[in-house]
């Protein structure tokens, strides 16, 4: 009689732990995609911004800038709609953003592709007085 009940035990156990272990499993898999891709986002906005600060003139600096984001979101592992959705945006202090000492912050927004779910990063840095 013991063993009997014993397997009907784990039987249950697999069958009501089952529906909900799956979801859970489901989400912290999206999360964890979605969380990686952020960490590539602000990486690629970090160097975005440091080519654009170490540019020199102002269109040549965003010409580097989007030299950066193209050459190295295929390399971080971005999907081709995802990069063709990205919006890279850069923002100074003044209105002159190539002057030394200079705050320059990027803003970079993409849509996930997986979830369409929009990401949103920013990076900041500082036009070099030695430039």
């Amino acid at each position: 009689m013991k063993k009997e009940s014993e397997g009907s035990a784990s039987v249950e156990f697999v069958t009501l732990a089952l529906p909900l272990f799956v979801p859970i499993f489901l989400f912290l898999t999206q999360f964890s995609q979605v969380s990686a891709l952020e960490a590539h986002a602000r990486t690629l906005a970090r160097e975005a911004v440091h080519a654009y600060a170490t540019g020199g003139e102002l269109s040549s600096a965003q010409e580097r800038a989007f030299a950066v984001l193209n050459y190295s979101a295929p390399k971080l592992g971005f999907s081709a709609s995802e990069i063709a959705s990205m919006r890279l945006s850069f923002t100074c202090d003044s209105s002159q953003c190539s002057q030394a000492g200079e705050r320059v912050r990027a803003d970079l927004t993409f849509t996930v592709s997986s979830s369409n779910r929009t990401v949103h990063v920013g990076a900041q840095e500082y036009i070099s007085p030695w430039l």
